[in-house]
């Protein structure tokens, strides 16, 4: 596990990137999911109301837009993650491929 860490600290410095917090990426996919449900379920009810308020069907849009943005940045965040460690991975096993060739 340590050597993985090595490897994506270095991928990191090589390409000038900074770490992703998986953490952070988890609280942006549920605020996110959690702020679209609160859109979807505003616009509902006030939808179902007698007199339409607009100005409440407007803030129900805007929260299930910028809720499913930041739902799929999260997302986004996570397949961020992935592709790093995965790269470190291939290019850690590129290099011994190419020592093994090297040595024998």
């Amino acid at each position: 596990m340590q050597d993985q860490q090595t490897r994506l600290a270095g991928l990191h410095a090589r390409l000038g990137l900074k770490r992703l917090s998986r953490t952070w990426a988890k609280a942006e996919i549920f605020l996110g999911l959690t702020a679209a449900g609160a859109g979807l379920f505003l616009g509902d009810w006030v939808l179902a109301q007698k007199e339409i308020n607009v100005g409440l069907v407007l803030v129900s849009l805007v929260l299930f837009v910028l809720g499913g943005y930041l739902a799929l940045a999260g997302h986004r965040s996570h397949l961020y993650q992935s592709s790093n460690e995965l790269t470190a991975y291939l290019v850690e096993e590129m290099h011994r491929a190419n020592q093994r060739d090297m040595e024998g």
